[in-house]
């Protein structure tokens, strides 16, 4: 685990000094509750669904995982990190709790960064098929502060994949000064393969990995998903140290 890029430590001290009233202000308009929509996904899931439960049943740290190569800091304070890309719609409900207890972290700072469909990186090379190079932008990045439940919400779409890799979406959790996790987030392999028969993923032929194969099939980093009236919506949960 790197802890080479603290997530945007002025602003986080800045941000510590806010009022409880005026946080609370913020979040709700930064990233507003949806009523949820969810139904069953697909047929197969079931067993995931139970191994995923039986992982959140026991309070444990959440495994760390590489940082990657693809790592900025934005200073981009936000809920909605799309910036018009396209895709199938992804709404992210993370929550941090502490290992003592499994209780609810707020105040904790959590960021995401993922691949587009095209499985390029806003701030790296080129930002689709076309060979428009992504080098300025900031697409499919962003942090929040979490709630008095230990809760954030992203709204974003489903993580694009690229070679070498099962698709993931990056996370990184700064509790405290000197508590920090980084990790992946992943899905099920039977959603991957019904969002990428999909338009735009549909678009690239190139066979993509598993997440046995990439060695990352493990319950508790695989999201529990719904499917939503648009598109799909992940609930993940990460323990961090206390």
């Amino acid at each position: 685990m790197s802890i080479s890029h603290p997530i945007h430590r002025r602003l986080m001290l800045g941000a510590l000094g806010l009022g409880a009233v005026g946080l609370g202000r913020h979040l709700a308009a930064c990233s507003p509750r949806r009523e949820a929509q969810s139904r069953a996904v697909t047929p197969g899931l079931a067993e995931q669904s139970s191994r995923i439960e039986s992982a959140e049943a026991a309070c444990v740290l959440t495994p760390s995982q590489t940082e990657g190569p693809y790592f900025f800091e934005t200073g981009l304070m936000r809920s909605d990190i799309r910036e018009g890309k396209l895709g199938t719609p992804l709404e992210l409900e993370l929550r941090v709790l502490s290992a003592d207890g499994c209780s609810p972290l707020a105040g904790a700072f959590v960021e995401a960064w993922h691949a587009d469909a095209a499985g390029n990186y806003s701030g790296f090379g080129k930002a689709d098929e076309s060979g428009q190079n992504a080098g300025g932008q900031r697409f499919l990045r962003g942090f929040q502060r979490t709630d008095a439940e230990g809760r954030v919400r992203f709204q974003t779409i489903y993580p694009g994949w690229y070679p070498g890799r099962a698709p993931h979406v990056h996370l990184m959790v700064r509790a405290s000064e000197g508590s920090l996790l980084t990790t992946q987030l992943y899905f099920p392999d039977a959603v991957n393969e019904t969002v990428y028969a999909t338009a735009p993923y549909a678009a690239r032929p190139s066979r993509r990995m598993t997440n046995a194969e990439d060695g990352a099939d493990q319950a508790a980093l695989i999201g529990k998903v719904s499917v939503t009236g648009v598109g799909y919506s992940t609930v993940f949960r990460m323990v961090v140290p206390s």
